[in-house]
This record gives C-alpha cells, sequence and structure tokens, in this order.
C-alpha cells in the first residue's frame, strides 16, 4: 500500500491550518468530527448522531479543503525544499 498524507486547508484563513496533516482522509473526517462534537450538550450523543456525515460535508461546514499527496509528490516536494534552502543532511553535507 502506498502511504499518503492528506493536508488540511482553512479556506476563510487562507493559509494552511498548523495541525492540518494528516495520515488519510478519513483521519481527516474524524478530527473534524471531533470538532464539530466539541462543547455540544452530549458529546457522546452527538457524535452518534452525526456519524453519517461524510467528509465534504464537514469540510462544507468548516470551510476547509484538502489536498491527497502520494508518497512521490511528498518526496520530490521535500528535496527540492531541501535543495532550495541549503538544507544539510546530519553529515553536514548539502542537498542537492
Amino acid at each position: 500500500m502506498m502511504s499518503k498524507l492528506v493536508l488540511r486547508i482553512d479556506e476563510e484563513c487562507g493559509s494552511m491550518s498548523p495541525w492540518g496533516l494528516y495520515k488519510s482522509k478519513e483521519q481527516l473526517r474524524e478530527s473534524l468530527h471531533e470538532q464539530s462534537a466539541y462543547g455540544s450538550w452530549d458529546e457522546e450523543e452527538y457524535k452518534k448522531l452525526n456519524a453519517h456525515v461524510d467528509l465534504e460535508q464537514y469540510c462544507d461546514l468548516f470551510q476547509c479543503g484538502y489536498i491527497e499527496f502520494t508518497e512521490e509528490q511528498i518526496e520530490e516536494a521535500l528535496i527540492n525544499y531541501a535543495e532550495k534552502h541549503k538544507l544539510k543532511d546530519n553529515w553536514g553535507e548539502e542537498i542537492n
């Protein structure tokens, strides 16, 4: 199974949430489900009643979006970032 990461994007603020990195879309849905239940009169009952709500509905509710990345896309982005910012590996060598 190929690794993927999901990045939550807060569309209302136009920026990425610092807590916005998830291992799957299901994990993001669960996080939004928890946020939706927070502070309700009975959080456990709320969660049961709203278990059917899907990720797209939660994204509409919280005005957020997400991007799903493959392992190759993540690797390419990190290598490009390391090269651009002249980051060094654990031996002190620049990545290039």
